[in-house]
């Protein structure tokens, strides 16, 4: 059964066999967003941010990490939202990312993160679903240079 767990630092062997997986599939592992690393402190002042992995406790394998932050002003709250989270490249297309972050909302309303407002890459057709699939309503885009969306922004109420 997989169970969300706050991070430790216990689990930071984990964390590296987690975020190597990624680099060996070519894929970039912070999909979360501005968390930084797991377990370590955001700027002082900036905002409060918690980790949670979400583990296979009959392997005691990280399968997702999910980043809940709080106490964010409106420009970093427009950048990268007040929640992020990944999924392990050999985990993704399971449903796993719906489930996990289902199980964050009891979370993240302990919290007072609610609602959620999620940030993607305007080409993470796979995180764009996830958000979807929670009741998350696209609000904006944030764009390059050129005029190109580089990312796009969410709000979810849905998923409380």
């Amino acid at each position: 059964m997989n169970q969300l767990i706050e991070w430790s630092p216990a689990w930071e062997n984990a964390v590296q066999e987690y975020k190597n997986e990624f680099l060996e599939a070519g894929m970039d592992w912070e999909g979360m967003g501005g968390s930084g690393e797991p377990g370590k402190e955001t700027e002082p002042g900036k905002y409060v941010s918690s980790t949670y992995l979400y583990v296979d406790g009959e392997e005691d394998r990280i399968i997702g990490l999910v980043n809940l932050r709080q106490g964010q002003d409106a420009e970093s709250l427009a950048q990268i939202g007040n929640i992020g989270f990944s999924i392990r490249p050999s985990e993704q297309k399971k449903g796993c990312a719906v489930r996990m972050l289902q199980e964050a909302a009891a979370l993240s309303v302990m919290q007072g993160i609610v609602p959620w407002y999620m940030v993607c890459l305007a080409s993470n057709t796979a995180s764009k679903k996830v958000i979807t699939r929670l009741g998350g309503r696209k609000q904006g885009e944030i764009t390059g240079e050129e005029g190109c969306p580089v990312r796009e922004r969410y709000v979810v109420y849905d998923v409380f």
